[in-house]
């Protein structure tokens, strides 16, 4: 038992694409500006995962090639950190990944189109923020607040939901991610009991930290940031955020200067 037990828990049957994961990595423990990891601590932690080094230096090459990390070497040693490109990219998963205990908003609206051909059906155009909507039906959008203006060509609404109904509960949540989100939720539950209380090390506590990020990162950006009553009555997403909030507050932010220590 302990934390060997809880990375082999959290680990088994995961999905860990190596480049997502030192994405997760970066974006989590190397977000600000000017933040790098080492190339033996980024060696280190992939290490502890069970990546092998080779996949691990095509992973690199590959966020290299595509503008999400750059890096420049001291000696012998390499060091990483995340473009401005790749910064921006995970300020805006930030929000949904850590923002455990915010409020969803109250008010919402819909947008409606003129009836068109499917071909013809795009997204709102006039929205302020396309991403923040929702489709819940051909030409017919749910976004958060109030309407924007400028949208004279779309019918807009505003109010607050009165009822979901569950054919749009199925469609924001679809059964596979359902059981998804179930698997995790246990999976947390009892690697938090094979870790126990006991005091954790840096690099393991890194390790611990970005399995959790990563695999509630996969859940939470899969689907549309709405309250929980937009979603099936039985899932496992409250559970899981649950979970999720109760091990970052145990484990902390270990520092890459705390990691190095022990990963050099």
């Amino acid at each position: 038992m302990g934390a060997e037990t809880a990375i082999a828990v959290l680990t088994q049957g995961a999905d860990l694409r190596t480049w997502s994961l030192i994405v997760t990595i970066f974006g989590d423990l190397a977000r600000a500006p000017g933040a790098e990891i080492p190339g033996p601590v980024l060696s280190a932690i992939t290490g502890r995962i069970g990546v092998k080094p080779e996949a691990m230096r095509v992973a690199l090459h590959r966020l290299r090639k595509d503008n999400w990390l750059t890096s420049r070497r001291d000696g012998r040693v390499s060091f990483y950190r995340l473009t401005d490109t790749g910064r921006t990219e995970s300020e805006r998963a930030t929000g949904r990944i850590y923002a455990l205990d915010r409020a969803p908003p109250t008010r919402w609206h819909i947008l409606v189109a003129n009836p068109k051909p499917p071909r013809q059906r795009g997204e709102p155009g006039c929205a302020p923020v396309p991403e923040a909507y929702i489709p819940v039906a051909p030409g017919t959008w749910l976004g958060p607040g109030p309407a924007p203006q400028g949208c004279d060509k779309l019918f807009a609404f505003e109010g607050r939901p009165e009822q979901v109904p569950d054919w749009l509960r199925r469609d924001l949540l679809p059964a596979p991610l359902q059981a998804a989100y179930a698997a995790f939720s246990g999976k947390l539950a009892t690697a938090a009991t094979a870790l126990g209380a006991g005091p954790v090390a840096p690099l393991e506590r890194a390790v611990l930290r970005v399995l959790v990020v990563h695999g509630w990162r996969r859940l939470v950006l899969r689907h549309p940031d709405l309250p929980d009553r937009f979603f099936p009555d039985d899932w496992q997403g409250p559970a899981a955020r649950s979970h999720v909030a109760h091990w970052l507050a145990r484990l902390g932010e270990p520092s890459i200067s705390e990691i190095a220590t022990v990963a050099s």
